[in-house]
């Protein structure tokens, strides 16, 4: 399992939010590239970059994206409102290495199919927001009609390459992971899976790795130096157990 730091997007800033809720924003660096650069010193190999704005509608960050793209060694992810293949398009052609699409796949299915076929699916991952076992959509605020492991299979049956589960509930709130769902999803695809939500310590970060998922994303936690990203990043690599 790789541990993964968040980079979360809102107004050209880093910020992060409590369960989705952009009215809990939490500035952490007036420039997000600092945040980015200080976490691949510290031995990321992926960061998980999220445009908020982009999610929520009310814009989008891409010259922020683009300034991290240029200025790290390491590959990055985005996700946030790219619901076209021009976007996805886009994201590509200043060198993210994979996008996360989450409610235009439930909007319209043949998209996704299309990104798939078009860019392969190693470079495209599935989101799951998923809040009390239903998935989320339009940057959290409504419910969809489908199950979170109904969904997996959907995406699985895609092609993606990866699916990024996070829980909503837990998102932000340092209350723990959740365990029990993300090792039903983990059992239930064979798909790589990501999860995300909840990590309060290097206690949580060892049980999230137990229960098989490829790679871990930590936002909150390293922001509030409940989480040394550095030690956690060795101690998974190391297997030490749980404390």
């Amino acid at each position: 399992m790789i541990v993964i730091p968040a980079v979360d997007i809102m107004g050209g800033k880093c910020v992060r939010l409590v369960q989705g809720d952009p009215k809990k924003a939490k500035i952490y660096y007036d420039d997000p590239l600092e945040p980015a650069r200080l976490f691949v010193e510290q031995g990321a190999e992926l960061l998980h970059v999220v445009d908020l704005d982009a999610a929520l509608g009310f814009g989008d960050n891409l010259n922020v994206i683009a300034r991290i793209v240029d200025e790290v060694d390491v590959k990055v992810q985005v996700g946030g409102g790219i619901r076209s293949i021009e976007k996805a398009e886009l994201l590509f052609g200043i060198g993210v290495s994979r996008v996360v699409i989450g409610t235009a796949a439930i909007r319209n299915p043949e998209f996704l199919r299309e990104a798939v076929k078009r860019f392969g699916g190693k470079r495209i991952a599935g989101a799951i927001d998923s809040k009390d076992g239903v998935v989320m959509i339009e940057g959290w605020r409504f419910k969809s009609n489908m199950s979170y492991l109904e969904y997996a299979e959907f995406l699985e049956e895609s092609g993606v390459g990866s699916i990024i589960f996070t829980s909503v509930c837990r998102d932000g709130t340092l209350t723990g992971p959740a365990l029990d769902d993300i090792s039903v999803l983990v059992s239930r695809v064979k798909v790589p899976v990501i999860a995300s939500g909840g990590i309060r310590n290097l206690n949580d970060v060892i049980k999230v790795s137990r229960t098989g998922v490829e790679g871990l994303i930590v936002g909150t936690a390293i922001y509030e130096g409940k989480l040394n990203l550095k030690e956690a990043i060795e101690k998974v690599k190391t297997g030490i157990k749980a404390l």
